[in-house]
This record gives C-alpha cells, structure tokens and sequence, in this order.
C-alpha cells in the first residue's frame, strides 16, 4: 500500500492477485422509478503490485483494471482501470534524481448527478482520468550549512472523453536555504504553464513567483515564518500579465511525533491564502483536520486523493504499535485484507473544468482501532469558485453558467470480529453538491453497505453482502433514483 512504509531499505516484492465478485442489482443503470431493469452483473478484478525501496531507487506501482458485465445487458460491459504507481531514482548519488508518477482515477464529468460508490453502477457522468509525469531535479549542500534544489516537473493528463482534449503542464521550482538553528532563511522561485492541446481558443495559463522565508526557531517544538515577495499571472487577463505583492507568516508546533500543529496564512492575487492543519495519534486512535484556501485545477483536483483516506490514519496506529517499517507494513495489509476496511471513505471530488478554480475546503477524519472492534469517520465540506477568465461554453464544463459550486458530505465505517477469521462490517456515505445561481440546482448521492469477511486461508478472502445506492436531484424538480445489490465475491493472493 502506498505510503505504509514511509522510509529506509526494503525488498523488492511483487505480488498478484484476483478478485471476482457476482453481484444481482435491480437498477444498475440507476433509472427513475417505473424504468428500472435489474440485472445480474460480473466483476473481474485482477491486480498487480511492486514495491521495494533500494540503494538508488524506491518505487510503488499497483495495478488494477476491471472487467464488468451485464449478463442481460442493462448497460454495456466496460473495463474499469485504476492505477498508482510512483519512483524516485538516485541517477548521481547526493545530486541528481528523477521523480515519476503515474495514475489513472475515475473522476466525474459533474458534481451534480450520479456519482456511485459502486462501480458496478453505469453513469454517464463517470469520468477516466490518466496523469503521468515525470520531475527531474538537482539536489545537495553547499559548505554543510545551506541546501539548494532545482526542479523541473512534467504531467499530462488525458481523459476517456475525446471531446474535452488533453492538458500538460510545466512546473519549475528553486529553492536555496540555510540550516535552522535559531534563525534561518529560504529564497524560492516558482513557475508553472498549464497548455490546452486541442483548443488553441483557450489561452495557457502562466504564473511565476518570487519569495523569501525567514525562520525562527526558539526551541524544538516551535517555529515561526514570515515571507515576503511577487508574482504574477495570466488568470484573470487572458493573455496579459498581472503582478501583485505577496506576504505572509506561519506558525508550527510540533511536540512530539505524535502531535503536529501548523497554521499559515499569506496574502496572494487572489486574496489570502489560509492553510490550518492539525494531527495526533495514540495506540488506539488518530485524527486529522485540515482547512486549506488556495487555487487548484483539475490536473491538481485528479491527482488529490478523496476525502477519508483511511491509510495515513492505520498507519499512524501501527507506528505507535509496531515501529519496524517492514513488520508495520506487513500488519496493515492484514489488518486490511481481514477487516475489508475501504481505502476511502468518499468517492471521488474531481469534476472536469478548464478552469482555475479558487477552492476553500475544511476536512476531518478519525479513526479507533480496538482488539476487536474499529470505527472510522470522515467529514468534508468544500467551496468552488470560478476564478479565471476563459471560455467555458464549449465543452461540458462544471462552471458553464455558474461561478460557484458548494459540496459537503461524510462517510462512515464500523467493523466487528466475530471471530478470529471473520469481520461484519458496516460503510456509509453522503456527498452534497449544490448550486443557487443562476437557479438552484442540488444533488445528493448516498451508500450504505453491509458486507460479511471470511479468512478461508491465508491467501484467500470471500466476502458476501448487500447494498444500497441512492441519488437524489432537484433540477429543480425533484427526482430520485434508487438501486439495490446483493453481492458474493472471493479474493486470492497467489
């Protein structure tokens, strides 16, 4: 799993495995009331992993694309891909490496409308989403007491959409910095160009800053920052550049590496940027809140991972447990494959636009780990507004007659071992989107599953359950679609 070991040397593993699932559906194409057509629908899931971490290079690569079909054709038979995949090469030892980074989403063309937890469930609203990109970059010391890296940082995204074109993107950073003892300092630079390929009607969008960091640092637990600088962009002029000043200040505590504290602010062109975050774990519980004011985009929105990323929360539990890298590692994939907890708690938040959106978003999550028993729970809300100028009525994007859109929800997991082979568990899930202007328009989709696992082997899982897929719209007349399952499935691990 990606990130649950954070650090030093470990073997390069590759492991395979498989997952079918039958599963019965009385509205698979989520059809209003009266038109629903039940179907008994196939899923096929094979997967493939490499993970290891050596002298000049660390990676993770995981693989797992989806076959599903509709026995009495309810919908067409479609092949699902879903992919992770990162490295780091130490091509000069101490100075020269590459960065790489791969992955393929399913995102959504709208936040209004369908958008399902089971995949399974066919929405012309679903979205496949493929990054790749690649960042070579210099990095060492100069005389031990300052550090310097150059940046350069490639991505292009596709889409499964052949009308909505490609994008790429350049990013170039710099940074040159002194040791903190009591004082330090940081000077950076920043550059991006985000291209449109098959639409030359849209212009790039360019950006460029310059910024210098003081630090104070008055013991191990607390550092202050204060930052002072410009930029300029072409966001909001279409074409032209604007330039504006830019200062901020920070402040981050951290006691322990339990506990971290960090809250930012600094005033940009679009205003002030605002960034709080708070983190603690203990043997049985961790949690995090994060609220974050910035500008995004959809390249950037496609590779954020959803709200309720259960991973970082299990690993902070295991790391008070289990402090060995590997062992740690090698427990929360058990602990995963046992209990069937869900690597997220909410589906994707990504919707296609072409535009810069200036985004303000709080998150919290919270998860409990007993002997027997484990909850977790994750709740967001989040606030989009168009913020570039451009063209927005030639494809189906989010922001065409509107400026902003509103989106808060929560997801929810409890599991029981009843026992030692066998976990029942319990996930629900809500998401909100809303909109008043020009008219109000609100959606809301909801899921609730309850799924028994079985450990028949060590290397195999079967799991059998049912669940409930609801979406409701007011467009502005009300109408809901509802969608119930009855699933079996088995997983091997060759």
């Amino acid at each position: 799993m990606p990130g649950a070991n954070a650090g030093g040397l470990a073997p390069w593993t590759v492991n395979t495995d498989i997952t079918v699932r039958e599963t019965y559906n009385d509205n698979p194409g989520l059809a209003p009331a009266g038109r629903e057509e039940h179907d008994f629908i196939t899923e096929i899931t094979p997967g493939l992993r490499m993970s290891g971490s050596g002298p000049r290079l660390r990676g993770y690569f995981d693989y797992r694309p989806s076959l599903i079909y509709y026995a009495h054709g309810t919908s067409e038979d479609r092949f699902l891909n879903r992919l992770t995949g990162f490295g780091t090469l130490e091509a000069v030892d101490n100075f020269f490496y590459i960065d790489a980074n791969a992955s393929i989403t399913q995102d959504y063309l709208s936040p209004f409308g369908a958008r399902p937890a089971d995949v399974t469930i066919s929405t012309p609203n679903q979205l496949e989403t493929r990054t790749v990109g690649l960042s070579p970059y210099v990095r060492g010391a100069l005389l031990r007491d300052y550090s310097y890296e150059l940046r350069y940082r490639k991505l292009w995204t596709t889409t499964d959409r052949s009308e909505l074109g490609n994008l790429d993107s350049d990013y170039w950073t710099g940074r040159l910095a002194s040791q903190i003892r009591l004082f330090g300092w940081a000077l950076e630079y920043e550059a991006s160009k985000i291209h449109y390929e098959q639409f030359t009607a849209q212009p790039d969008r360019e950006t460029r800053l310059a910024r210098a960091r003081l630090y104070f640092q008055p013991d191990y637990a607390w550092r202050f920052t204060a930052s002072a600088g410009r930029e300029e962009n072409n966001y909001r002029s279409l074409g032209s550049m604007e330039a504006s000043d830019m200062y901020g200040a920070g402040v981050t505590w951290a006691p322990s590496n339990r506990t971290l504290a960090d809250v930012q602010y600094e005033e940009r062109f679009f205003g002030p940027y605002r960034l709080a975050r708070f983190n603690h774990r203990t043997r049985l519980t961790a949690w995090n809140v994060t609220y974050l004011r910035d500008i995004s985009d959809f390249q950037q929105e496609a590779l954020r991972l959803p709200p309720g990323f259960t991973l970082p929360l299990v690993d902070a539990i295991f790391r008070a447990r289990i402090p060995d890298p590997i062992e740690r590692q090698e427990a929360i994939e058990q602990f995963y494959r046992n209990s069937a907890t869900p690597l997220f708690l909410s589906s994707s938040l990504a919707f296609y636009t072409q535009q810069i959106v200036l985004q303000e978003r709080l998150e919290g999550s919270v998860r409990i780990i007993g002997v027997r028993n484990s909850i977790g729970f994750s709740a967001f809300a989040r606030k989009s507004n168009r913020f570039s100028e451009g063209l927005t009525g030639i494809l189906p994007d989010a922001f065409l007659q509107r400026d902003e859109l509103k989106e808060k929800g929560f997801g929810a997991y409890a599991d029981h071992k009843l026992t030692p082979f066998t976990t029942i568990s319990l996930t629900g899930r809500r998401t909100f989107a809303t909109r008043d202007e020009p008219s109000r328009l609100e959606s809301r989709n909801d899921f609730v599953a309850l799924t028994l696992n079985h450990s028949l082997s060590p290397n195999t899982n079967a799991f059998a359950g049912v669940s409930y897929t609801g979406v409701r719209d007011e467009l502005p007349t009300v109408v809901n679609r509802e969608a119930n399952s009855v699933y079996v499935g088995l997983t091997h691990r060759f």
